[in-house]
């Protein structure tokens, strides 16, 4: 019986051993993985953003785009790749009563990078023929929200989606710009990867958030985000794209969905309200 105990123990002892050093060599590994694609992603947008500034001009067409901001639809060759973006030129900052300006589009985005989001596809600030204003990077494959629910086209990953859009609402009540029309919101075929254009109405100088767009659940990753970033940074990338009030109510926003969320947390647990 003695002889059995030791014999388990040393069985035990051994298991221990294995799992440590299996933890010990896969553990970095993880890290090293989950930095590369961290650094993939990076570059990948830098990259973009370098395109968008530097590639050649070939055509410009001018009202081809519907909507309210009258767009431009740029092409553009770097010498190897031929893309297409968006350039938004209308510039009407508030006070105006109908504030709508391509400023606020480079702000989202410069919001998005500091959250680590990933949602608004790479735009810049580009002068194009004698006019200044953003030019944002046309997102192959992709289709509206709206059309995606006009034809019932299922998710891959229902959850995964939902988890998504749940995301992107925090953001919006974030920079206070209402999901009013569906086709701001994109969906890339192939991945099911949600992402949002159209910035122009937001940074509303509002300390509250958005009535028709309760916040409920929030990933894990956004709220840690949210609480590290540090309103000093904020304002600092921000300072020179949005006003002085668009910034305050904007840290306030930031405050309140950090306590909105602990509150839920608090009331329905962490599982039910972090994903």
């Amino acid at each position: 019986m003695e002889n059995l105990s030791y014999g388990w123990v040393e069985m035990k002892n051994k298991t221990i051993l294995a799992f440590s050093i299996l933890h010990f060599l896969c553990v970095p590994l993880w890290n090293q993985t989950h930095t590369e694609k961290a650094g993939q992603k990076e570059m990948e947008r830098s990259e973009l953003e370098h395109y968008l500034r530097t590639a050649e001009i070939t055509l410009i067409e001018k009202g081809k785009i519907p909507g309210r901001t009258n767009a431009w639809k740029i092409t553009l060759f770097d010498g190897k790749n031929e893309r297409q973006a968006h350039f938004k030129f209308i510039n009407f900052s508030r006070p105006t009563p109908i504030a709508d300006s391509y400023t606020c589009d480079l702000a989202a985005y410069e919001l998005d990078k500091l959250l680590d989001l990933g949602r608004i596809p790479p735009v810049v600030y580009r002068e194009i023929d004698g006019v200044m204003g953003s030019l944002q990077i046309r997102v192959e494959n992709c289709i509206p929200l709206n059309v995606q629910q006009q034809r019932n086209l299922p998710p891959p990953d229902a959850e995964a989606f939902q988890n998504s859009l749940e995301e992107l609402n925090v953001f919006e009540n974030l920079v206070y710009c209402e999901r009013q029309e569906l086709d701001d919101v994109l969906i890339q075929q192939e991945s099911w990867k949600v992402l949002r254009v159209d910035f122009g109405q937001a940074f509303v100088p509002t300390p509250d958030l958005i009535p028709e767009q309760k916040i409920t659940r929030c990933s894990k990753k956004l709220f840690e985000n949210l609480i590290k970033l540090e309103d000093e940074v904020i304002d600092s990338k921000l300072k020179d794209l949005l006003s002085e009030n668009e910034i305050s109510t904007l840290l306030e926003r930031k405050s309140l969905i950090i306590n909105t969320i602990k509150k839920l947390i608090q009331e329905h647990g962490e599982e039910s309200v972090l994903f």
